[in-house]
């Protein structure tokens, strides 16, 4: 693939973003950071989320 090549399709997925109404780009946007995992489990695995999940457990045995 030349720079050509590769020039030309970024153009085109430009102009095919700009060309999107405002509102379906913006549902776009929530749509993907609603489906992104969050930082912790993304960053650091299912540890931070067993850790927190723990705390909470013992935190409501404690007040019941």
């Amino acid at each position: 693939m030349s720079f050509q090549d590769l020039l030309k399709y970024a153009t085109q997925e430009a102009v095919k973003q700009i060309d999107k109404p405002k509102p379906v780009r913006q549902a776009e946007r929530e749509r993907k950071k609603a489906a992104k995992e969050p930082l912790t489990h993304w960053a650091f695995g299912v540890m931070p989320f067993a850790f927190s999940f723990l705390k909470r457990r013992i935190k409501n045995s404690k007040d019941q």
